[in-house]
């Protein structure tokens, strides 16, 4: 292997910590309410408000609730925009070990295409998991003032309701789950939920006699996620083709560099290392998100880790100037490497719409970061090109008597004007015989 240099660690190191501080790793899964619902929330009879949140990253939700807990009463408020024409909006508990949709005693409401806002009860099995029909049946908890409404000044739909929470529902750690959806819904029936993490991630571990949350596994592994995310994009998504175009445009043409092989095989395996740590985060990530999966995002990690592997053996196992396989082995490395590039951009966009985080600064950040690679990708090539073909017209000859031809006539006129006689205007005695 090739030694890597350390100016040259150094600059990717510093590449690393500028990735770190852009991506920052905020808890961002629950926020605090905004003032405007806390205030329509105590107007509405939850005055001593101990559990409130936004949960930004799962559907916009905002969340106020009041225990009384002697009587064990707890007064709900929860609501979203349903921004498309129809959709529904689902919230309830589950008295089970984790919060989680299978198991969950929920309070749903619908708003149909004609306008009309339905609500009520349901229990969420197994089977509504498999996709079978989710119909209004009876929960196991005492539910009064149960009311869906738009309220104007909010622009939300809310889901109101008044709980007597059963002996087995633990407040201090309360598994509540939320939901909302825009496919429509045939009468009372709500149909399947976007398949998205942002509802996936729709659950959350509360302790009511504190107002503190604490995420299930899932929640614990948003900033895993991003981790996941952030070695992908510098190992996959900048390095490797920081190398392919060291390769490409220092060998020979438009700029030799002696030492490209180095700096190429050293990004090369520091893009390799970074890229398949963030491959084996992602790993983790499939193996503990037990409730969900991204086949094809798996499965082009799978492909790129595989390949980027092979191209790594080729440094150390490559047939001599000589092998009859060479021509082969290099056809097999460029293609690879080409294709590399490409299914690995696809694969980080996957990533950030699965995350949710194309309406953030990532898109904006991965695109710059594309679109800075492709600009000096695309000068290096143009100049290559024009190199070559200079090279093979001879065009740098043509251009070299051009301008010698230029230079010779620009002399000669100004020779005529400082009033010189050149040898090619004085008259020869044959001139004067005739």
């Amino acid at each position: 292997m090739m030694e890597i240099s350390p100016p040259f660690c150094s600059m990717i190191l510093l590449v690393i910590l500028l990735f770190l501080s852009l991506f920052s790793f905020s808890n961002i899964h629950a926020h605090r309410c905004s003032e405007r619902f806390l205030s329509e929330a105590k107007h509405r009879n939850l005055l001593n408000i101990t559990f409130s949140k936004r949960y930004k990253e799962g559907n916009g939700v905002e969340v106020a609730m009041y225990l009384h807990e002697k009587s064990r009463r707890l007064d709900i408020m929860m609501g979203a925009k349903l921004e498309e024409e129809t959709g529904w909006l689902a919230w309830g508990l589950n008295p089970g070990p984790e919060a989680r949709m299978v198991g969950t005693q929920a309070l749903i409401g619908i708003k149909s295409k004609n306008g009309e806002l339905l609500k009520d009860t349901y229990n969420i099995t197994s089977y509504t998991k498999k996709g079978c029909q989710l119909l209004p049946s009876p929960i196991d908890l005492n539910i009064s003032n149960f009311n869906f409404l738009y309220i104007s000044t909010l622009e939300y739909h809310v889901i109101q309701a008044t709980v007597i929470l059963p002996m087995k529902y633990d407040v201090s750690r309360l598994n509540q789950v939320w939901q909302v959806g825009i496919n429509v819904a045939v009468g009372k029936e709500p149909k399947m939920h976007p398949k998205g993490l942002m509802n996936y991630d729709s659950t959350e571990t509360i302790n009511l006699r504190t107002g503190k949350g604490r995420g299930n596994r899932v929640h614990k592994s948003s900033q895993v996620r991003q981790v996941h995310g952030i070695l992908n994009i510098i190992g996959w998504g900048t390095l490797l083709p920081i190398g392919v175009i060291i390769a490409r445009n220092f060998r020979e043409f438009p700029l030799p560099w002696l030492a490209w092989k180095k700096y190429h095989i050293s990004c090369q395996i520091l893009g390799y290392l970074v890229g398949s740590t963030g491959w084996a985060v992602g790993i983790w990530l499939g193996k503990a998100s037990k409730y969900y999966s991204f086949p094809k995002h798996g499965t082009f990690g799978i492909f790129i880790f595989t390949f980027a592997t092979i191209q790594m053996l080729f440094f150390k196992f490559k047939p001599g100037d000589r092998d009859e396989f060479r021509m082969y082995r290099n056809m097999f490395h460029h293609v690879v490497g080409y294709s590399l590039l490409v299914v690995s951009c696809i694969n980080i966009l996957k990533g950030i719409k699965i995350m949710h985080l194309d309406n953030t600064y990532w898109l904006p950040a991965y695109f710059g970061i594309v679109g800075c690679l492709a600009f000096i990708f695309l000068v290096f090539e143009i100049v290559s090109w024009f190199k070559f073909l200079s090279d093979k017209f001879g065009l740098w000859i043509l251009c070299a008597k051009y301008i010698q031809n230029e230079e010779a006539n620009n002399t000669k006129k100004a020779s005529r004007e400082d009033g010189k006689v050149q040898h090619s205007d004085t008259i020869t005695d044959t001139d004067t015989r005739k």
